[in-house]
């Protein structure tokens, strides 16, 4: 009988081994919040976290400037094993699609006309989905989810649980783009994803590797940018522009000396040319003594 009991204390001892030490809701150190904010905000104001026989979850105050009513905050839960089915204290996994995050939204800030986002939208641990609210206070309202699916071991066990993540914050005179980029700049405080191998090209014989990105060559030192190639001189040349002289008709009556192409121009007499050969002058006439 003591060894049926025994027995009976050990199974039940190694059947709780994988559930973590429940504890009720306590005040932890921002340093241990599951997830980071983006440096530049918003900051953390406390973090409240919750530890279950399956999952931790964590509310993480944040700080704000909005006039609209509300809790500003990001709440996350990490399981560490398979969701429960509700009959116990295990926390239940529920998929986004068995959940009404419409009316989520509009509880979290209630008469702010949210309006879920048609768009596709993912970061860097996958996709997520968003509604925007902008109230008359000025403020602009952002209510964002995402799940973050589990990953088994090939076994079947559980390897990394779900994560489910879920953002509501309200900011006075923010644009949709500035709180959108919050959930793109979101970290979490653990390993999510295993380590991608490395390509399989490396190392194999006949397979040249050379150092190009996706900006191209990649320099180990960078050449210095090319010189801007010098305007082209032009010489500039001056003409000197000839002045036509203008020659002043004689005056009236003035005798007409022929041009030497023989054409008289004016209006005076004309006054012939000496006969050719010599000319004879006589002498003047002598006086009486």
């Amino acid at each position: 009988m003591l060894g049926t009991l025994a027995l009976a204390s050990l199974l039940g001892a190694c059947a709780t081994t994988s559930d973590a030490p429940v504890s009720e809701a306590r005040i932890i150190t921002p340093a241990d919040a599951l997830i980071i904010p983006p440096p530049g905000g918003p900051g953390i104001v406390t973090v409240a976290s919750t530890t279950f026989p399956n999952a931790v979850r964590q509310d993480i105050s944040l700080a704000t400037n909005a006039r609209t009513p509300g809790e500003n905050k990001i709440s996350i839960v990490r399981f560490t094993a398979k969701g429960g089915d509700g009959s116990d204290a295990r926390l239940r996994d529920i998929p986004f699609t068995q959940v009404n995050l419409t009316e989520e939204a509009l509880a979290a800030w209630p008469g702010t006309g949210m309006a879920v986002s048609p768009y596709y939208v993912q970061n860097a641990y996958g996709p997520f989905g968003y509604a925007i609210g902008k109230p008359a206070t000025g403020d602009t309202c952002i209510y964002a989810w995402q799940r973050i699916s589990p990953t088994l071991k090939p076994s079947g066990a559980v390897d990394r649980g779900t994560i489910n993540i879920r953002l509501q914050l309200c900011r006075r005179g923010a644009s949709e783009q500035s709180l959108l980029e919050i959930m793109y700049k979101l970290r979490l405080n653990a390993a999510v994803f295993p380590p991608n191998a490395a390509p399989a090209a490396i190392g194999r014989i006949g397979i040249p590797v050379r150092p190009i990105g996706a900006a191209g060559f990649s320099e180990v030192i960078p050449s210095a940018p090319a010189a801007a190639p010098q305007p082209r001189r032009t010489q500039t040349v001056v003409t000197t522009a000839t002045t036509p002289v203008t020659v002043a008709p004689p005056p009236a009556g003035a005798p007409i000396v022929p041009s030497p192409t023989g054409t008289a121009t004016g209006t005076g007499p004309v006054v012939p040319r000496p006969p050719s050969g010599n000319v004879t002058i006589p002498s003047p006439p002598s006086s009486g003594d």
